[in-house]
């Protein structure tokens, strides 16, 4: 399994658009792997995960093949991490594309509300679909099994995060949410999944956390200790800190990278490829 990130922010993007704070002036002025977009991922080159409106930049940037894509998860409707407008670019008159190309879109049943303007267009040209995720329901789609775990962020945006499996390597992708919710806890301890990868919200980094929804670098420990403590995860499981805001402390990627490695964690970037 291929794991690639392809933006690694929070909804401001790092640096943030009009903004003079430290952190955004010192990624500004180095560059590199401190210049964050807003969080998606793909796996295999085929199966995306999220939609923002940065998509159309990575595909170019990290030159992916769009007419390989195959399906798309979508963790919650907010706009950096959907943005459905771009799906109406497959009518014809938009994109040429191969005889029987389709992209099943899958997500909670408020990003099924979200983007139905756009699939409902669409509808004609057979190339799109939504799937409705469950919590806790292992759905089939291609050659993954997808199951959709409970977020703890707003719930208006239909919060969810995914455990992902291609039959030999499983991948936890855990944004946007809190520290997990105990029915999450107590599925990990009756199912007893094995994770090769772990991607933790990160929101904050190293500010300590003062509401709900997101995580920082203790948060992030926190679930590692207790996955480990169920079997869920173990010596070889690569955990990786990810989404992060400009708003946090150490988020700029060189000073994140020794503080985070401390406490086992590599330090995600777009463009990032981990190989399990």
């Amino acid at each position: 399994m291929k794991f690639q990130y392809l933006g690694t922010a929070a909804a401001e993007a790092i640096p943030a658009l009009f903004c003079g704070c430290p952190n955004c002036v010192k990624s500004r002025e180095i560059g590199g792997r401190a210049i964050r977009t807003r969080s998606q991922a793909i796996i295999d080159g085929t199966l995306l995960i999220d939609f923002p409106a940065d998509t159309y930049a990575h595909f170019i940037t990290h030159r992916i093949d769009t007419l390989k894509l195959s399906a798309c998860l979508i963790t919650h409707t907010h706009h950096d991490h959907l943005y459905p407008t771009d799906i109406g670019n497959l009518t014809p008159t938009t994109a040429k594309v191969p005889e029987g190309f389709h992209i099943t879109f899958c997500g909670s049943d408020k990003v099924g509300e979200a983007i139905e303007p756009q699939l409902t267009a669409l509808a004609k040209y057979e190339r799109t679909s939504f799937t409705e995720l469950k919590a806790f329901e292992p759905a089939q789609i291609g050659k993954y099994t997808i199951t959709a775990l409970p977020a703890i962020h707003d719930p208006k945006s239909g919060p969810f995060f995914y455990m992902i499996s291609d039959g030999e390597k499983t991948v936890l992708y855990a944004h946007d949410t809190h520290y997990f919710h105990d029915d999450v806890w107590a599925y990990f301890e009756k199912t007893k999944p094995h994770f090769d990868l772990v991607s933790l919200d990160c929101t904050n980094a190293c500010l300590p956390l003062r509401y709900i929804g997101h995580m920082g670098l203790a948060e992030n420990v926190q679930v590692r200790e207790r996955m480990t403590e169920i079997g869920t995860a173990d010596a070889e499981t690569i955990f990786v800190c990810n989404h992060y805001s400009h708003n946090g402390t150490h988020v700029v990627y060189d000073d994140f990278v020794p503080v985070a490695g401390k406490e086992g964690f590599l330090v995600s970037y777009d463009g990032m490829t981990i190989t399990l």
